[in-house]
């Protein structure tokens, strides 16, 4: 999906960069920006990983979320953590229209990467005006 901005960088462009920015923080295997219904926006996955598909279910995850804690009247939902045998999971809801994904090692630290993804959440809203 590519989207157009104003002085020769594509929206795209920016997200990707927004994903650099992210590997920054350490050791972050995987990130990618989903928009709400699914579909990839920008990706920075390596391997044998179906990025699309990874995005559908992201998206599903976090509406699931939002379904659970509406019926717990807990507020809305600001990240889902999934912690593996191998590393984490962390989807952030960034605006109305996106979602940040990233994948870490085992040993990264959550506050840090929690931290950095806010931080790069603002960014993600800047680009998409959101």
């Amino acid at each position: 999906m590519v989207l157009p901005k104003e002085g020769g960088l594509t929206k795209s462009d920016e997200l990707k960069s927004v994903l650099k920015d992210i590997e920054l923080i350490g050791d972050i295997q995987a990130s990618s920006i989903v928009s709400k219904d699914g579909l990839m926006m920008v990706s920075d996955c390596t391997g044998n990983v179906d990025a699309d598909l990874i995005g559908a279910m992201v998206a599903m995850l976090i509406r699931s979320a939002g379904h659970v804690v509406e019926e717990l009247q807990k507020g809305g939902v600001e990240y889902l953590l999934l912690h593996t045998e191998s590393g984490d999971i962390l989807i952030m809801n960034v605006c109305s229209g996106a979602i940040l994904c990233v994948v870490t090692d085992k040993y990264e630290n959550l506050g840090l990467t929690i931290v950095g993804m806010k931080k790069a959440s603002d960014k993600i809203k800047n680009i998409l005006g959101g």
